[in-house]
């Protein structure tokens, strides 16, 4: 876990060749990427490798989406060695594309309706140690949301170099993103906020440090999956009530969400009022 990650020298030339906003620096030899699944990881993979010219590192010594495990050097926590940068969604979004994944029956166990898969024990498998996969159970989606990101502000709250980053703020302004990572990660010139920033026509498939990613089937990106009010029409204001009830305070203003649930009652339209009134899904 201490040890400096190791990137295969054609990808690490590759990523310091192909940025036209910097390169490595000399004392970073990369940075860690973590989130919960669908958080927006891949796309700040993405962003990072080209506009920091900085190597990503997903998967080395713990998975990227796992709870954050107690990894313990004497009495120091060992975070291995890399500044982390933690991906964020806010949970309403972030639970509705959960219940959107787990149709699929890969890491998510499926659910018949939305409002049951909210009230329903959660469970996460990794997703690329098959046959010895790890599994970890939670009370409902709203407690990983809880666990996962208490978790990372607990380590950052221990010493150790964690930035919080939320999704729909790196779609909806990138550079200013950019830049706020830069100075996290200690640039001696921090990147341009005036530099244009083009976030892919398409979504990313799923990467990891293990294998390479399917290139097959990618839908085009669409921005509107990260606006808070575009989820409450979909799923209804009863669904999303029921999901705050079982977020955290503390959890929200660590991510940097304090007033959210201000916030959802606000964007809460007549859509999602008429959802509710329709009854769950």
């Amino acid at each position: 876990m201490g040890e400096r990650p190791v990137f295969p020298q054609d990808r690490a030339a590759a990523i310091v060749g192909s940025s036209a906003f910097g390169t490595v620096s000399p004392d970073l030899a990369g940075v860690r990427v973590m989130g919960t699944p669908r958080s927006g990881t891949n796309l700040a993979r993405h962003l990072i490798e080209r506009y920091l010219g900085v190597p990503v590192v997903f998967d080395q010594g713990f998975w990227k989406h796992g709870v954050f495990p107690a990894l313990m050097n004497g009495r120091e926590i060992d975070h291995g060695g890399l500044p982390i940068i933690v991906m964020s969604k806010d949970p309403v979004t972030q639970i509705l594309s959960w219940f959107r994944l787990a149709r699929n029956d890969t890491i998510f166990r499926p659910n018949g309706s939305f409002a049951s898969f909210l009230r329903s024990p959660f469970e996460v498998r990794q997703d690329f140690t098959e046959p010895k996969r790890m599994e970890y159970r939670f009370g409902s989606p709203a407690d990983y949301w809880n666990q996962f990101h208490f978790a990372m502000d607990a380590l950052r709250r221990a010493g150790a170099p964690v930035h919080f980053l939320c999704y729909e703020r790196l779609v909806s302004e990138p550079a200013l993103s950019l830049h706020m990572l830069s100075h996290f990660l200690g640039r001696a010139v921090p990147f341009d906020v005036r530099c244009p920033v083009d976030i892919p026509r398409h979504t990313l498939d799923a990467g990891n440090d293990v294998e390479d990613a399917d290139t097959h089937g990618r839908r085009p990106f669409d921005p509107a999956r990260a606006e808070l009010a575009s989820a409450l029409a979909r799923i209804g204001w009863r669904n999303a009530a029921m999901i705050l009830r079982g977020i955290d305070e503390d959890v929200l203003a660590a991510t940097d969400r304090a007033g959210f649930r201000a916030a959802c009652r606000e964007a809460a339209g007549a859509r999602a009022m008429l959802r509710s009134l329709l009854g769950p899904w």
